[in-house]
C-alpha cells in the first residue's frame, strides 16, 4: 500500500510544483507585457512630444526668418532712403555752388588743421560721386570733399583753399590753375592729374600718390608738406629747400 501511496505523493509534489511554475510563468509573462505595453506607451508619448517639439522649432525658424527677412528689407530700404537724401543733398549743394566771379573776396582766415572741426565747413560733398563733374572756376572753400571721387573732373581755376580731401580719388581729374592753399590731401590720389600751375602751397600731400601727375614741378612739391609715404615720380626732387610764401 505504501508501495503506492509514496510515488502518488512524487507525483502530486511535482504536480503542484509545475503547475506553481507555471502560475509563476505567466504572472511574470503578463509583468513582461505590462512594462512591453508602458515601453510602447511610453515611447508613443516620445515621438508626440518630438513631433511637438519639431513643429515648434521649425514655426520659430521660420518666424525667425521671416523677422530677419524683414529686418534685412528694413535695412535696404533705409540704405535707399540714406542715398536718394545724400544724392539729393549733393545735386542741391551742386546746384547752388558759386562760381568765383560771383563770389566777394573771402576775409582771411586760419587754415584749417587736423583738429579743425569738419562738420563746420561751409559745404559737405563727403563720399559724394563727383567723378567727371564740371566744377571749374567754383567757390570751394573748407568744402569737406573726404573720400569723393573727382576722378576726370574738372577742377580748372576752383577755389579749394583749405578744403578737406582726405582719401579723395583724384586720378586724371585737371587742377590746372586750382588753389589748394593749406586744403588736405591726406592719402589722396592725384595719379595722373594735371597739375599745371596748381597753388599747392601749404597743401597737405601726406601718404599721397602723384605717380604720373602731369605738369608737377620742384616748386610746387618744395611749397607742399609731404611725408616718406607721398609717391612722387623719380623726377621730382624733393632734397630742394621748402619755398617760403611771399606775403604782399
Amino acid at each position: 500500500m505504501s508501495e503506492i501511496i509514496i510515488p502518488g505523493g512524487i507525483i502530486c509534489c511535482w504536480i503542484i510544483i509545475i503547475g506553481l511554475a507555471i502560475s509563476v510563468a505567466r504572472s511574470q509573462r503578463r509583468g513582461i507585457e505590462r512594462l512591453l505595453s508602458q515601453l510602447q506607451a511610453w515611447e508613443k508619448a516620445q515621438g508626440v512630444r518630438r513631433k511637438r517639439w519639431e513643429e515648434r522649432v521649425e514655426k520659430d525658424m521660420i518666424a525667425m526668418e521671416q523677422r530677419l527677412t524683414a529686418h534685412i528689407d528694413r535695412m535696404h530700404f533705409e540704405d535707399r532712403r540714406r542715398s536718394i537724401q545724400v544724392t539729393e543733398r549733393v545735386t542741391y549743394e551742386l546746384a547752388h555752388l558759386p562760381r568765383l566771379e560771383d563770389t566777394p573776396l573771402p576775409p582771411k582766415k586760419p587754415a584749417v588743421t587736423e583738429t579743425a572741426d569738419i562738420h563746420q565747413l561751409p559745404r559737405s560733398f563727403q563720399g559724394a560721386n563727383l567723378a567727371s563733374y564740371d566744377l571749374s572756376y567754383r567757390y570751394l572753400r573748407y568744402a569737406d570733399l573726404r573720400n569723393a571721387d573727382l576722378s576726370h573732373a574738372n577742377l580748372f581755376m576752383a577755389d579749394l583753399t583749405g578744403a578737406c580731401l582726405r582719401d579723395a580719388r583724384l586720378t586724371h581729374a585737371d587742377l590746372s590753375a586750382a588753389n589748394f592753399t593749406h586744403a588736405d590731401l591726406t592719402n589722396a590720389d592725384l595719379t595722373g592729374a594735371n597739375l599745371l600751375v596748381t597753388d599747392l602751397y601749404d597743401t597737405r600731400l601726406t601718404g599721397a600718390s602723384l605717380l604720373q601727375a602731369r605738369n608737377l614741378t620742384n616748386e610746387q612739391i618744395r611749397g607742399a608738406i609731404i611725408d616718406r609715404y607721398t609717391r612722387l615720380d623719380p623726377g621730382i626732387d624733393i632734397t630742394l629747400p621748402r619755398v617760403p610764401r611771399t606775403t604782399i
